[in-house]
């Protein structure tokens, strides 16, 4: 309506336009001049992206000589290549990509086996052994397990598959860490190297499993190289319910071979004024109705009238016995049982009562009230490679070696006589302090060296043996095993 009230002329029109056109040609000429001042600010901006971009994608040398170029140069460089006016995309050179990498991962690995050398070196090792602190020693390890594999689907949901043949058992590796010297089998070389490492961490006696079948040539030569490492040696007898008297009495019989060789583990018995072996017994709670008080000593008022040779095992085999305990009430089964002493055996705390450090303390009163000795067992974690573990949720993991330090310093700090150490190199169950060596799919030391835990049993061992020394001048009871005595 406007537009109809001041434009009624062809003249009004024509002057109309013109005064649109002149507006449009100074709005357009104020844009193009405020455009070109942001441009020049914007190309020194990307001219400067440009030559970071130049000095990323080029080699060293290359840097070097494209700092002293001008900006021109700079964004010269960075022109796209064409073939026929069509920009050419840059070739991703996959093999540099992949060599880059590589030898990036050779130069970590370099540095490091250079920080292993280093800790090597470096490593805490003692002069002193404490013959109070033994460790379970496994050979040979047993690296695989068999497993069966699963059964074939069935082709209708309702039927069942029953296979045509027995399928075979497989094979699979049984341990959750991998160890830095391979998947070894015993040899004099491989011993010796054991030896040295377990007397450099100042233990001095080697616990070993002693179970039919087992190889008695590989059982006299380690007690016949252990010496040679200042270590000793005492077995771990391995018993259950279902066994008799006459199969301990065997074995028994088997090991009184082995107690008067040299390297064989003694201590000195005051009430009996001889040197005594030291036997482990695993399951000893479950003799109990099968073994009666065939433990007990046999004294002249006890003896059967024209039965004098007649008795109980200890006429087999006399020995300090010392049994595996898990619960709280099997103290008193082994109290019975006449058995000199117990030991927790499982390096899981909280998994069962003996285990569970917190009622370490409650073990030793036990003991002393009844003349007996308490062994607790350290380890630095628990990791058993199977889905549905045998004992339940007992894995514990390591903690940087936290877990390890606390099992010793409550061990340390109940004055035990003895302390076992689960183990040197039980891989199965995942308790080795021997190296280890990083590999994918299982786990490692990390962050630490592979001898991370045999320098962590070293300085554990040194406290435990600096501890004894300072209770040395306290009257003390012979119970606390100083100077390697016993009642």
């Amino acid at each position: 309506m406007l537009l109809k009230k001041y434009v009624k002329t062809r003249r009004k029109v024509k002057i109309l336009l013109l005064v649109t056109i002149v507006a449009l040609i100074v709005i357009t000429c104020i844009i193009l001049l405020g455009s070109s001042s942001a441009t020049s600010g914007s190309n020194v901006e990307r001219l400067l992206d440009e030559r970071f971009i130049a000095r990323a994608y080029q080699p060293q040398s290359e840097q070097q000589q494209q700092q002293q170029q001008p900006r021109d140069v700079a964004a010269a460089l960075l022109q796209p290549q064409r073939e026929h006016g069509v920009i050419v995309p840059e070739k991703y050179d996959e093999q540099k990509i992949k060599s880059r990498i590589m030898q990036n991962r050779l130069q970590q690995l370099k540095q490091q086996q250079q920080r292993d050398a280093e800790a090597e070196q470096a490593r805490t090792t003692l002069d002193a052994l404490a013959t109070a602190v033994h460790i379970f020693y496994t050979a040979p390890v047993p690296w695989y397990k068999s497993k069966k594999p699963p059964l074939p689907a069935p082709e209708h949901p309702n039927e069942v598959a029953l296979p045509l043949t027995t399928p075979k058992p497989v094979k699979i590796l049984n341990t959750a860490f991998y160890p830095a010297l391979g998947l070894y089998k015993p040899s004099a070389k491989l011993l010796g190297q054991h030896f040295e490492n377990i007397r450099s961490c100042g233990i001095g006696v080697l616990i070993l499993s002693y179970s039919k079948p087992t190889d008695p040539a590989l059982l006299h030569q380690i007690i016949e190289l252990a010496p040679q490492h200042n270590l000793s040696v005492t077995f771990e007898l391995s018993v259950a319910g279902n066994r008799t008297v006459e199969y301990l009495r065997q074995q028994l019989q088997d090991i009184a071979t082995y107690v008067e060789l040299p390297g064989f583990y003694r201590v000195w018995s005051q009430s009996r004024a001889a040197l005594m072996p030291v036997l482990y017994v695993s399951n000893a709670y479950k003799l109990s109705e099968s073994l009666g008080r065939q433990m007990c000593h046999i004294t002249a008022l006890s003896k059967p009238p024209g039965k004098e040779e007649a008795g109980g095992l200890r006429s087999v085999l006399d020995a300090f016995f010392i049994g595996h305990i898990r619960l709280k009430s099997h103290a008193d089964v082994l109290r019975r049982l006449c058995f000199d002493g117990f030991y927790s055996k499982l390096p899981s705390n909280g998994a069962v009562f003996a285990s569970t450090w917190k009622n370490w303390s409650y073990l030793k009163s036990y003991a002393l009230s009844y003349k007996m000795l308490f062994v607790p067992t350290v380890g630095p974690g628990f990791a058993e490679r199977n889905k549905f573990p045998r004992h339940g949720d007992i894995q514990r993991h390591r903690s940087n070696g936290r877990y390890y330090g606390v099992a010793w310093r409550t061990a340390i700090l109940n004055h035990v006589g003895f302390i076992s150490i689960a183990s040197y190199n039980n891989w199965p169950d995942g308790s080795q302090i021997e190296e280890v060596v990083p590999r994918a799919g299982f786990l490692d030391y990390n962050p630490g060296s592979k001898t991370k835990y045999l320098d962590l049993t070293a300085h554990w061992v040194g406290n435990f043996l600096k501890t004894r020394q300072e209770a040395a001048g306290v009257a003390q009871n012979c119970y606390e095993l100083l100077n390697n005595t016993i009642c």
